[in-house]
């Protein structure tokens, strides 16, 4: 059985993991209620996870929001933070379609809870998950012909001959690690810009080169923003970076030639 993981340096998972679930009897509690009866109480606990992506056969991250319901009657409660990491032992993982992610969450879960979970997995695009100004047909995650590049580097972005002005586009694939405790910083990518046209496929790439990349929020902005800046020589460039809450605080990375950036820029994100 592994150690609870809550309080402890934990790296990373590289591999695939259900041992990483560490369980608590729920009895262990109740035990110290005057007159509990479980035949009295029914309920659930409903947990909802924004952090859950893994790697489509071509290697293309992939990302969705889960609702995990618990009975009230379960045996045990999974602690938070193996959950967590449970999750992020996914990311590295290829799966032919979201129905085997479903179904692995399903039996895993279930097992340590020891009751059958109901498991929802939902895209991003299933709800209004976005500010206005994010449009679905300017998402840069459908694109299928994608190459996962380990290292990132500015030789990996693109241009097409040809002029576009004040081009939107973003993407919800982003995830770097924290240069500290390993764990992953996922994040929301905004491009704003004009100029040559940079090649779609080739700045996805280029965002997802950035997956196991250690580094802080605004640093991973700042390279991003002077990388796309130096090589694709827009004439005006803004991005955003859109950082997962963490310890109760969500971090914004804006970057701009502009003086002035847009209000849009402070909305804040469903998953945040």
């Amino acid at each position: 059985m592994p150690k609870n993981p809550l309080g402890r340096k934990c790296s990373v998972p590289g591999a695939y993991s259900p041992d990483l679930l560490f369980v608590i009897p729920r009895d262990i509690s109740r035990a110290k209620l005057n007159n509990y009866s479980r035949e009295q109480i029914n309920g659930f606990d409903l947990w909802r996870a924004y952090e859950v992506s893994w790697l489509n056969p071509s290697g293309k991250p992939e990302i969705r929001t889960a609702e995990f319901q618990f009975s009230a009657s379960s045996l045990n409660i999974i602690e938070s933070k193996s959950v967590k990491l449970y999750l992020n032992s996914l990311n590295n993982e290829i799966f032919e379609c979201e129905t085997e992610l479903f179904e692995i969450l399903e039996h895993d879960l279930s097992i340590a809870s020891g009751e059958k979970v109901g498991v929802d997995i939902k895209p991003l695009t299933s709800i209004d998950l976005l500010p206005k100004f994010f449009d679905e047909s300017l998402s840069l995650d459908g694109i299928d012909d994608f190459q996962l590049i380990r290292n990132p580097g500015s030789q990996i972005l693109k241009v097409i001959d040809l002029e576009v002005d004040n081009e939107r586009l973003y993407s919800q694939l982003f995830r770097s690690l924290c240069p500290v405790t390993g764990q992953p910083d996922w994040a929301t990518f905004q491009i704003q810009y004009s100029g040559l046209k940079i090649d779609k496929k080739s700045l996805l790439e280029y965002l997802c080169s950035f997956r196991s990349h250690a580094s802080y929020h605004e640093d991973c902005g700042e390279r991003i923003f002077l990388e796309i800046l130096n090589s694709c020589k827009p004439i005006d460039l803004t991005i955003s970076l859109y950082f997962l809450r963490r310890g109760g605080v969500d971090i914004n990375v804006h970057r701009s030639t502009k003086k002035t950036i847009l209000k849009d820029n402070q909305s804040r994100l469903i998953r945040q």
